[in-house]
């Protein structure tokens, strides 16, 4: 029977092959885009060395704009610091109002933690990761004084595997530490090599240690101290049956989303692999167009054999019998050349704009052709475009800011950071619904059709006033307030819209009651003096006035 170990060793091997297919594409991404992002390496120790490379290699930084372009906008329009982007809310919540406090309570704890933590920068990384090499991940951890601390990685320093639900649920790592920090993390477990290196004062040698994620084959429910997810260390020069650590987590501690997938691919396809053609083209043109000036400022010259031209500016050359015509060039790049080139260089830099959506979140800024009017005309065009990052959007909550808040708030949980529960909710699911910028646009699509068709009806009813009769208000108005991502709290439900229309209806009946009172009281009046008018006959004029 395998070991832990020994099964970690053979799973990450099969997890290598699996990511081997993607890695070219990944470096060549990364030196057009961002060379501070290469992490193909076997060591710690050239990595400065390959980013100066391939910083001197890049000719037009175009790529690094376009992309920062989009993680910024991701970032703002998903998850910001500065303004709510998540609410929780459960079943019938709007008739709860002990329920409604408590989750309003532990929504502004979770915004003041997460403000505290390394968390918002991490995701901020998160989405450049998936803009460039389609695929990001990151590792929340507890931690006793900074409460929590995320590890965001870059591609070429971790490993995913899929659940047979299609969505990751493995991860491996490589942890590169120093030496104090493996003592300092894993104390007299650290292999042989490591203490080594301690005991000779070697505290910050660089030593690979590997992390694997994932969820535990001998979890129990019902034994104490059992845990869904695996956590284990190990140091692969120390012994193959030796770990460092394992521990477990209570929910997922990780989060690895996808751009876009196709198939059962493992990792995802990103607008980064998209614009790689536009990328190499952009640093070719920008070569051409170099070269181009230079041999404008520059060019080639023929001269007498002896004369030697230093070709720098204000140098005087002296040379006995040179006639001026001896010297010439014989070819000389006409000046279009450089207007040709810088052509194509804006065209490559509008394909890569469009591939990499920084088009979408400059659209104001960059619109082209006639400028919109109006406001409406502007959300009309922001929201068209807004439909094309539809997709993403969703695989965004679903793989990535889900698995955030329920680990952040399982973090606060066990840590005692949240209020206490209400017993009206000790067995009631709490939902996540994300309120962000781009959500919220994406959902407001649909307003224009709700707020036609309120006009449409409110105009036929001009003419035909049973066409009222015909929509649904309440539901109108708690699907626009979905769509426009109105606070829960500020719509009430429809049971309680009926309750208090029947209230209203009620007073209405009691003031009319009220307003007729006196008319009533003065015909009870009347009626009471014609019965007591006596017409000498022995009967009253009341009776004589009634029919017979």
């Amino acid at each position: 029977m395998q070991s832990i170990r020994q099964r970690c060793d053979t799973r990450l091997s099969s997890m290598k092959l699996i990511r081997t297919d993607y890695e070219t594409e990944w470096d060549q991404i990364a030196r057009f885009a961002q060379p501070a992002r290469s992490r193909f390496l076997g060591s710690e120790k050239n990595k400065g060395t390959k980013r100066r490379v391939a910083n001197s290699r890049l000719l037009d930084p175009h790529g690094i704009e376009a992309f920062r372009t989009l993680t910024n906008g991701m970032t703002s329009g998903l998850s910001s610091a500065s303004r709510p982007w998540f609410t929780l809310t459960i079943n019938e919540l709007a008739d709860d109002d002990i329920a409604r406090k408590w989750l309003s309570d532990c929504e502004r704890a979770m915004y003041d933690f997460m403000a505290q933590t390394n968390l918002y920068g991490a995701l901020k990384s998160g989405y450049a990761e998936m803009g460039l090499f389609g695929t990001e991940a990151c590792v929340l951890v507890d931690h006793r004084t900074a409460g929590a601390v995320a590890h965001a990685l870059t591609a070429g320093e971790y490993w995913i595997a899929m659940s047979d639900a299609a969505v990751p649920d493995t991860l491996y790592r490589r942890c590169p530490m120093s030496v104090r920090e493996a003592v300092g993390s894993f104390g007299n477990n650290v292999s042989n090599h490591i203490r080594a290196l301690y005991d000779r004062s070697d505290y910050d040698k660089p030593v690979d240690v590997y992390h694997a994620i994932e969820p535990s084959s001998d979890f129990n429910p019902e034994q104490f101290g059992s845990k869904p997810w695996r956590s284990v260390y190990w140091d692969d020069q120390d012994d193959k049956d030796k770990v460092l650590r394992v521990a477990g987590y209570e929910e997922q501690p990780f989060w690895a989303p996808r751009w876009d997938i196709i198939g059962g691919d493992t990792y995802g396809v990103s607008p980064g692999m998209e614009s790689l053609p536009a990328l190499r083209e952009l640093q070719m043109q920008a070569k051409r167009r170099n070269e181009a000036i230079d041999q404008m400022v520059k060019p080639e010259i023929a001269t007498p054999q002896g004369l030697k031209l230093t070709r720098e500016a204000g140098r005087v050359v002296s040379s006995n019998g040179v006639d001026k015509d001896q010297v010439f060039v014989p070819y000389q790049i006409p000046y279009q050349a450089v207007d040709a080139i810088g052509q194509e260089i804006q065209k490559c830099q509008l394909q890569i704009d469009g591939l990499s959506f920084a088009d979408l979140f400059n659209a104001i800024t960059n619109m082209r052709g006639i400028q919109p009017r109006n406001v409406e005309e502007i959300a009309s065009r922001n929201e068209e475009k807004l439909t094309q990052l539809g997709p993403v959007i969703e695989r965004v909550s679903n793989e990535k800011l889900e698995v955030v808040i329920d680990r952040v708030f399982g973090i606060m949980s066990r840590g005692g950071l949240l209020p206490p529960v209400p017993e009206s909710l000790s067995d009631q699911p709490i939902k996540v619904e994300f309120v962000s910028i781009l959500t919220q646009m994406q959902r407001m699509v649909g307003i224009g059709q709700i707020e036609r068709t309120a006009a449409f009806v409110g105009n036929l009813m001009a003419a035909f006033p049973d066409a009222g009769d015909k929509l649904n208000v309440d539901e109108m108005i708690d699907e626009y307030g979905y769509r426009a991502g109105a606070p829960a709290k500020m719509l009430v439900s429809t049971e309680k819209a009926g309750e208090a229309r029947a209230e209203r209806a009620k007073q209405a009946q009691m003031a009319q009651a009220a307003a007729m009172a006196p008319a009533v009281q003065q015909g009870a009046d009347a009626a009471r003096l014609l019965s007591e008018t006596d017409m000498g006959n022995g009967q009253s004029l009341l009776n004589q006035m009634l029919p017979a």
